[in-house]
C-alpha cells in the first residue's frame, strides 16, 4: 500500500514538472519588445564656430601623412609644394608629412598641369585641392585620399596657391577674409589664420580608435525563446578585428556572437531565431557589445540596448 502511494506521488511530480517543463519550452504567441534604455551616439566633437569648413569632423585618421608628387611637377613647382608641406607642418604641432615612392601608397597626391581653367577677365584657377576619398560615418568623415592638382608655376615668394590647396585637402572651405590663405582670389600676404591652427589642433588630438554602436534593433519574445534583428556599425577612425555581442538577462549570458572584423564605415546585420532564455518570465534582456570591454572605443556608451517586453 505504501509502495503504491509512492508511486502516485512519484507519478505526479513528474507530470508537474512534464507540464512545468511544457509551460516554460513551448513558444507561444509572439510579443514584441521596447527599446527601455539606449545610450544616445555622440555627434558633436569639437565646436567649429565661424571656421569654414566643407563638413565638420572630416579627417585623417592618422596624423604623420604620406604624399607623393608626380614627375611633372619638377622644379620650381616642386619647390613651393614641399615648402607648403613644411610651413603646415611647423603650424600645425600635431601633423606630420612624409614623402612615398609609390603613389597607390601615398595619402595625398600631387600633380602638375599647364592646361589650367580660364575664368574670364584676366582670371584663372591656379590649382585644385581636396579630399578625393572619404569614408562617411555619423560621426566622422574619414579621409582615405587627397588630391592636389598645380596649374602653373608659383607667383609669390611664398607658396599661397600650395598651401591654399594643401588646406582643401584637410576640408577647409574658401574664407571671407581676404588676409586668409582661404580667400578664393590669392595674394601673395595671405596666410594661415589661429583659428585653423587650433581646429586641426583640437582633431587631430582626438585618439583614433574605433567606435562600435548598435543602430537598429528589432526584438520578439515569445515563451521563453528571443527572436532579434540587429545591426552594428563601425563609426570610429580605425577598423576593428573582432568583436562579440553578447545577450543578457541580469547577470547571466544567454547568447554570444562573434561579428568578426569590422572595418570603418562598415556593419553587419543579423537575423536570429529562438534564443533560449532563463525563463518564460524574462521581462528584460540586454543587448551589450564587447561584453568583456576589451576594445578602446571613442564612446563606450554606445554599445549597450535594453529591451523590456510592450505593456
Amino acid at each position: 500500500m505504501i509502495g503504491k502511494i509512492i508511486l502516485v506521488i512519484f507519478m505526479l511530480i513528474l507530470l508537474a514538472f512534464s507540464l512545468m517543463f511544457m509551460y516554460q519550452n513551448i513558444p507561444q504567441d509572439p510579443i514584441e519588445m521596447k527599446m527601455d534604455r539606449i545610450f544616445p551616439e555622440q555627434i558633436t566633437i569639437i565646436p567649429y564656430g565661424t571656421t569654414p569648413v566643407f563638413v565638420e569632423n572630416l579627417r585623417f585618421n592618422h596624423n604623420n601623412i604620406s604624399y607623393f608628387i608626380e614627375k611633372e611637377c619638377a622644379g620650381v613647382r616642386e619647390d613651393a609644394m614641399l615648402e607648403a608641406f613644411n610651413i603646415f607642418e611647423n603650424k600645425m604641432d600635431l601633423i606630420s608629412f612624409y614623402e612615398v615612392k609609390n603613389k597607390t601608397e601615398a595619402d595625398i597626391n600631387v600633380g602638375c598641369s599647364d592646361n589650367y581653367i580660364e575664368l574670364g577677365e584676366n582670371l584663372f584657377v591656379a590649382g585644385e585641392g581636396g579630399p578625393s576619398r572619404i569614408v562617411n560615418t555619423s560621426i566622422f568623415k574619414l579621409i582615405e585620399k587627397g588630391k592636389i592638382s598645380l596649374y602653373n608655376d608659383p607667383q609669390c615668394n611664398y607658396p599661397v596657391v600650395e598651401l591654399h590647396e594643401l588646406l582643401h585637402v584637410f576640408g577647409f572651405d574658401h574664407s571671407d577674409n581676404p588676409k586668409s590663405i582661404m580667400y578664393n582670389m590669392s595674394k601673395c600676404d595671405q596666410r594661415i589664420t589661429s583659428d585653423m591652427i587650433e581646429l586641426i589642433d583640437k582633431l587631430y588630438s582626438i585618439e583614433p580608435l574605433a567606435d562600435a554602436l548598435i543602430s537598429e534593433l528589432t526584438a520578439v519574445k515569445k515563451g521563453k525563446y528571443l527572436d532579434f534583428n540587429i545591426t552594428i556599425l563601425n563609426e570610429g577612425l580605425v577598423g576593428i578585428d573582432a568583436i562579440n555581442l553578447a545577450i543578457m538577462v541580469g547577470d547571466k549570458e544567454v547568447y554570444l556572437v562573434d561579428l568578426d572584423e569590422l572595418g570603418v564605415g562598415y556593419g553587419r546585420t543579423l537575423k536570429v531565431t529562438n534564443v533560449k532564455l532563463l525563463s518564460r518570465n524574462v521581462e528584460k534582456v540586454d543587448f551589450v557589445l564587447d561584453p568583456e570591454n576589451i576594445i578602446r572605443e571613442i564612446n563606450e556608451e554606445n554599445n549597450f540596448i535594453q529591451m523590456s517586453v510592450s505593456v
